[in-house]
């Protein structure tokens, strides 16, 4: 009998939870899938592999979005060309989880895989829904040399205020909205002492220093230059992303064929009076910010520090130089 699905489990996502039970995912897909359980990037390579080998046609990834970027680029590497991608099934088993939340996933992972494999006992045929995606291609430092990585996303902090905020979101003991709302409170109360006139304790100010702090880079959108070095933001996003339900962004790329990047000076104070902004989910206001609908972002370092871009919650690190543009699309089951 074919077995259609494949559950990956990342035990080490969603560290807010519980992992998801493999025993207990096995007995709910019987005799229409199999499970695997991996622990580092070298068993999901081997895991995608056997999803490759058997022929899988759904990959439901419990995990968060950083796990289902990951499998989504094995797969691209290992499937061979010109092959049609399996529908990936994200479960709500992350932090944030915002594929699933774009595509209208509920529930547990229990309850996903339940209805998946109602569906294909029955017969029915699984909807999916094909969503942009953002490839990364660049060069980063790797012993003492610059090499060339590619990668496929759908969300990116390249720096400024998305890197700096992830940084600190990941360094939170529970993860998720509460984490996200803690993080931001404690940036701009940090960033608010800051400016009153009084002595203030140099570790409540760091905080604020931390978050605030601008990348130094050079960027050009479209082949235009964007005006200085000093950039509080640079992001690019395949399509309107929710974090946590807090915020709304990249709201540009609603609609398909286009990404939406930000890039700019703009300054702590704008960003905290953009917050109301990011909850509507509408644009910043400021006019040190480029924010447009694009289809090309080119960054490179400048000054000492390389880039530590975010993608999809997941860290790159020592960037030297990173170019953007609309990926493939990713077939994302929706049950």
């Amino acid at each position: 009998m074919p077995r259609p699905i494949f559950v990956l489990i990342n035990p080490n996502a969603g560290r807010h939870r519980r992992p998801a039970d493999e025993a207990r995912v096995a007995r709910i897909l019987g005799s229409r899938g199999l499970v695997q359980a991996t622990s580092d990037l070298t068993e999901v390579s081997s895991a995608v592999g056997r999803m490759v080998s058997e022929g899988s046609e759904i990959v439901a990834i419990s995990g968060g979005d950083g796990t289902l970027g990951g499998v989504l680029n094995e797969l691209l590497a290992q499937l061979p060309p010109g092959a049609a991608l399996p529908a990936l099934l994200p479960t709500n088993s992350g932090t944030i989880d915002f594929v699933a939340k774009k595509v209208g996933i509920r529930g547990s992972i229990e309850q996903v895989l339940g209805r998946l494999v109602r569906s294909v006992e029955q017969g029915q045929p699984v909807p999916t829904v094909e969503v942009d995606s953002l490839m990364l291609e660049g060069t980063w430092r790797r012993e003492g040399q610059s090499q060339r990585f590619s990668r496929i996303g759908f969300a990116l902090a390249a720096g400024g205020i998305g890197q700096r905020f992830f940084a600190k979101y990941y360094s939170e003991p529970q993860l998720g909205a509460s984490a996200i709302v803690r993080v931001v409170a404690q940036a701009v109360a940090s960033y608010a002492l800051g400016r009153v006139p009084v002595r203030v304790p140099a570790r409540l100010l760091e905080y604020g220093r931390d978050v605030f702090s601008p990348t130094l880079a050079r960027v050009t959108i479209d082949g235009v230059a964007v005006e200085g070095e000093r950039h509080g933001a640079i992001h690019a996003g395949a399509f309107e992303v929710s974090l946590g339900g807090v915020f709304r962004v990249f709201p540009l790329a609603r609609e398909r064929g286009a990404l939406h990047f930000q890039a700019g000076e703009i300054v702590p104070e704008e960003m905290i009076f953009a917050l109301p902004s990011l909850v509507r989910g509408s644009r910043i206001p400021s006019k040190r910010l480029v924010e447009t609908r694009g289809q090309r972002l080119h960054i490179e370092a400048r000054g000492p520090e390389l880039l530590a871009p975010i993608l999809d919650g997941e860290p790159l690190e020592h960037v030297e130089t990173l170019t953007v543009t609309l990926g493939p699309r990713v077939p994302i089951a929706k049950i």
